[in-house]
């Protein structure tokens, strides 16, 4: 995985994580109707939109993977336009439904690409150490 694309996925589940630990104090419902937190959760949702976004165009394959990227955009852009009177039972199940799921997306893809990393930082050894250059 292109490592740009690595660093934006890291972004939007810290990002997911953030707006997690937000809403958990209370109801969900409860907790999203008070101004103060849906304003902090509003950012951290542009984050994941934008960091997604970025990686979808720094790693193409990533649309192989998850196809339904596009929704998660779509739905973000939705949750965060307050204004146009998103209601509060779709923000809470976007927020306890999709980002739940996608937060085990992401994670999952990024612990393959720290798994590719160590295999390809091994392979490199080896080839080091086949040419004499190995640590003594």
């Amino acid at each position: 995985m292109n490592p740009e694309a690595s660093r934006r996925l890291g972004h939007a589940l810290q990002a997911i994580t953030a707006i997690e630990r937000y809403t958990t104090k209370d109801c969900l419902h409860n907790y999203l109707a008070d101004d103060l937190t849906r304003s902090a959760v509003q950012r951290p949702l542009g984050i994941v939109q934008e960091a997604l976004r970025v990686a979808l165009v720094e790693e193409p394959s990533l649309r192989q993977i998850w196809p339904d990227g596009d929704a998660l955009l779509e739905g973000c852009a939705r949750m965060r336009d307050w204004e146009q009177g998103v209601a509060l039972a779709d923000l809470v199940g976007f927020v306890d439904g999709d980002l739940k799921l996608w937060q085990g997306r992401l994670a999952e893809g990024l612990r393959l690409h720290q798994e590719e990393g160590s295999k390809l930082d091994a392979a490199i050894a080896r080839n080091l150490a086949w040419l004499g250059f190995g640590a003594e």
